[in-house]
């Protein structure tokens, strides 16, 4: 643990922070940021928190989100050489905002990550892939500099770890996971909230626009392949965003004998495609076919071509690969 007590001594020195969170920013990343950015400001520091795309309105309970800028690059913000930048939840820097400090500038990178395939770019690296989500680590940062987990502070790193474990369902809930979450209920976070907040706050656009996905979804590979996709149209023409598509995906993993779900979404001249699997496969190996990553039952990565073309050519490829427990030939 000696890049975790080096982070510590870093974070205590500098008079100034810097958040970054990944693309597409989900629950683990916001809440962490969200809890980083509490114990900031309690430590009387200048504190900024940044990201390549908007909050999500379904996280918008989480303290200081207002203070959230998204934004295409760091650039300009990084005046003083005195701070350090958190990343969190981020296997590789493509995943987040440009300019970030490189190696010979004097600003630290502090990676803090849990993806199997994180490509260690950080100054200090802290990578743990056992862990359920970056939340507990952020947690266990609290633990070891002995900073005081406020309610507020333990609210966000509960909603972090919940979110980041399907509340719970995902095969990487272990008892270290219950044992941390059951803490930060005991300090005064509510889970009752944070599902609410985060499950049950959707707009009757994003119904629709499940619908519509949903009434598109085929199966594949002897029905363990289920696949749907939705175009800028779709969302444009129900009013919807992005954010509405969130968890859609795992309803296409419910089906029964399926094995890898993935949702494909039109996005600026590309596609962006969202994975997941069930035991054997892995999500992150398919993943990696078309260079993306991620976990190895929830992983992500950008295809050329429009959502139908993509969605043809991934089945196809997929039909063609024994070593991802697809194909039987």
């Amino acid at each position: 643990m000696k890049n975790l007590q080096g982070m510590i001594d870093l974070l205590e020195s500098v008079p100034e922070w810097v958040i970054v969170a990944h693309e597409k920013p989900d629950g683990d990343t916001l809440g962490c940021g969200s809890a980083l950015f509490l114990q900031c400001e309690s430590l009387g520091k200048k504190c900024s928190w940044f990201g390549p795309d908007p909050f999500p309105k379904a996280y918008r309970f989480l303290p200081f989100h207002e203070k959230y800028v998204a934004a295409g690059s760091l650039g300009n913000s990084l005046r003083s050489e005195d701070l350090a930048v958190i990343v969190t939840d981020t296997s590789n820097p493509e995943r987040t905002l440009g300019g970030l400090p490189s190696p010979e500038d004097r600003a630290v990178v502090l990676n803090i990550d849990h993806h199997g395939d994180n490509t260690r770019y950080g100054t200090l690296n802290w990578v743990d892939d056992r862990a359920s989500s970056v939340g507990l680590m952020i947690y266990e940062l609290f633990l070891a500099a002995r900073w005081d987990l406020t309610r507020r502070s333990a609210g966000s790193l509960f909603t972090a770890i919940a979110t980041d474990t399907g509340f719970f369902r995902f095969p990487s809930t272990d008892e270290r996971t219950l044992r941390i979450a059951s803490y930060l209920v005991a300090k005064g976070a509510e889970p009752h909230r944070v599902y609410q907040e985060v499950y049950e706050n959707r707009s009757l656009e994003g119904i629709h626009l499940w619908g519509r996905g949903l009434s598109r979804a085929s199966l594949h590979l002897d029905g363990r392949v289920c696949v749907t996709y939705l175009s800028r149209e779709d969302l444009s023409s129900l009013g919807a965003s992005r954010d509405d598509t969130e968890n859609l995906v795992n309803a296409l993993l419910s089906v029964k004998g399926v094995t890898v779900a993935a949702l494909f979404q039109e996005d600026e001249g590309a596609c962006r495609v969202s994975i997941r699997t069930k035991e054997p496969v892995n999500a992150r190996k398919i993943a990696a076919l078309w260079g993306g990553g991620g976990h190895e039952r929830a992983s992500g990565c950008k295809m050329e071509g429009n959502p139908e073309r993509s969605l043809e050519a991934f089945v196809t490829r997929l039909g063609d690969l024994d070593e991802i427990g697809i194909s039987d030939h």
